[in-house]
């Protein structure tokens, strides 16, 4: 699991609830059935008006990515691609042959298939950056749907809460079911705009940063491929995929 996702949303409610609680309210009064109703479900429903149908498919297949921590490590495809570039500078590209069956990644597989194939790398270039490119505007309309849904969110709230004061001054002549109708009515407001800045709109920001170190991963793989089929020299070639590495990362070179 991603820790930055469960403890944040974790503790952005601890600490609201703690801030209630400090004023003498109950944080379980706000949790209201009604407002979830009227605002999480017509949230999504309404982001899908103007989202693709593939991109709203995604944006819930996308789900694992954003819960769970990052299966792309930099570092280990350096190495991988470094192990390949030496067995072929060392027995040619034909070697690859069977490494190449083996592979985890489907990316860094096509391309190394069309080298050991034989294909010019101008041809090899074009067609995995096509791929980038689709695999960058798909999860960026992925995130998207999220993001969009998460600036809905509030307005939806604003309605939910209108709605519920239409109901409640209907009751003017009982003041405690009107008082009681009021407090529910605003709880439609905190739902929506603690769906939209806690839950929805982060999840899209969070899919778009990810979505970010996935397509990274294939820029890189892609300068690994040429390099193999230049012919680079290993020690060379791994130098220039170290430079993909953040700041923060720290850049260790396997032949030291």
């Amino acid at each position: 699991m991603d820790l930055t996702v469960i403890l944040g949303i974790l503790g952005a409610i601890t600490t609201i609830s703690i801030g209630d609680l400090m004023e003498g309210g109950n944080p379980v009064h706000v949790v209201h059935i009604t407002s979830l109703i009227i605002i999480m479900p017509t949230t999504l429903l309404a982001s899908m008006v103007s989202t693709d149908g593939e991109h709203i498919k995604g944006a819930f297949k996308s789900l694992g990515i954003i819960f769970k921590k990052s299966t792309v490590n930099l570092e280990e495809r350096i190495h991988q691609i470094i192990e390949l570039s030496t067995m072929a500078r060392r027995d040619g590209l034909l070697s690859l042959e069977a490494k190449v069956a083996q592979l985890d990644n489907e990316f860094l597989k096509q391309g190394l298939s069309m080298a050991v194939d034989g294909n010019e790398i101008e041809t090899i270039e074009e067609t995995l950056e096509l791929v980038i490119e689709e695999t960058e505007h798909y999860y960026h309309g992925c995130a998207h749907y999220w993001i969009l849904a998460g600036e809905t969110s509030p307005v939806l709230g604003l309605v939910g809460a209108v709605l519920g004061l239409i109901l409640a001054l209907q009751k003017l002549d009982n003041p405690k079911e009107m008082a009681e109708g009021i407090a529910g009515a605003f709880t439609a407001t905190v739902t929506g705009i603690f769906s939209a800045y806690v839950l929805i709109g982060p999840m899209g920001n969070k899919l778009k940063a990810k979505s970010h170190h996935i397509v990274k991963e294939q820029k890189l793989m892609l300068a690994g491929i040429i390099g193999i089929v230049h012919g680079d020299n290993p020690r060379t070639l791994e130098a220039k995929l170290l430079n993909y590495l953040s700041p923060a990362e720290e850049k260790h070179s396997q032949f030291n």
